[in-house]
């Protein structure tokens, strides 16, 4: 084959991949699909550079590699956050709890563990949180927004270990969200008050134009909310591969894990392919960020996050 004609062959698929983190064409869930397939598209393209570059295609291994990293960039950079001093440390605990079947006696050594001063809980449900309850000796969250009553995928609850006060909802089915997020005011005794909004958006398989929705009015609602220290977590069902998200992101720091520059994957938990779409988030605003790891507990398929804070002085 002529090298004009071969360079061709991997510059369309290599073009398209460094494109494919900025397109948003409409609410498409095909396109939301393939952006969180991203990371898996990036490394299938260096594996075909390498079978390139044994078969001696030397300078096509070349631009197919160029176009591929640079089909990362947006993907790598970190979303930019406060950088303060770390005053009062602050522990949030994230989980989609798989329709309300995440093992409570698991989730509960957890929460024992991380001691955390706040849980956001998505896919929750009663039974699940009167589990927790009788697992953990002298249960603390006494504080939470409304009950969940389904015990399905509508449901998110936060709770606190500290007095809150509930809030408007940031985004509602009235809007076209097909789940609600509830937000609440934290009264921390040492961090001070901190607004906390946990995040569900249909996922865009589902319901993309639903998705596209929730993600655009939720930016809108974090510039409208900035009077206090902020924290959006839950399933947000969206990567930094997505462009909803990452305006969303914009002027947040991620307090999500990370394995080096690279988010860590949160889903699939429950599968033989390890967790390559990082959909869980800790989202901060006026907190300073400590740590934070994944967890991981039977009966969802989802990773958990525990994201260490504090305030900032």
């Amino acid at each position: 084959m002529p090298l004009s004609r071969s360079l061709l062959a991997v510059s369309v698929p290599g073009v398209f991949l460094a494109v494919l983190p900025h397109l948003s064409i409409g609410s498409s869930g095909i396109l939301a699909v393939l952006q969180a397939l991203l990371p898996l598209l990036f490394l299938a393209t260096l594996g075909l550079c390498v079978v390139l570059a044994f078969r001696r295609y030397f300078a096509q291994a070349v631009v197919l590699l160029v176009l591929a990293a640079t089909s990362m960039v947006p993907v790598l950079a970190p979303s930019a956050g406060t950088t303060c001093s770390p005053g009062a440390p602050l522990t949030v605990v994230s989980l989609n709890a798989g329709r309300g079947h995440a093992d409570a006696s698991s989730l509960a050594a957890v929460i024992g563990e991380s001691d955390p001063d706040i849980l956001v809980l998505v896919e929750a449900g009663e039974p699940l949180l009167k589990a927790l309850e009788a697992e953990i000796p002298g249960w603390a969250y006494v504080h939470r927004t409304g009950e969940v009553f389904t015990g399905g995928s509508v449901d998110t609850v936060i709770l606190s270990g500290h007095p809150l006060r509930e809030e408007a909802p940031a985004v509602l089915q009235s809007q076209g969200a097909l789940f609600d997020a509830p937000v609440a005011v934290i009264d921390h005794p040492e961090a001070g008050r901190i607004r906390v909004a946990g995040i569900h958006p249909a996922p865009p398989t589902h319901a993309p134009s639903s998705w596209a929705g929730s993600l655009r009015r939720l930016a809108a609602w974090k510039e409208e909310h900035a009077g206090m220290p902020l924290v959006m977590a839950g399933d947000f069902n969206a990567t930094t591969a997505h462009p909803h998200f990452r305006t969303l992101a914009a002027g947040l720091v991620d307090a999500s894990p990370a394995w080096g520059p690279w988010a860590a994957g949160t889903w699939p938990a429950d599968s033989a392919v390890p967790a390559f779409a990082g959909i869980d988030h800790v989202l901060a605003r006026g907190l300073a960020v400590r740590a934070a790891e994944r967890f991981s507990v039977p009966g969802t398929d989802h990773h958990g996050i525990v994201a260490h804070l504090s305030s900032c002085r």
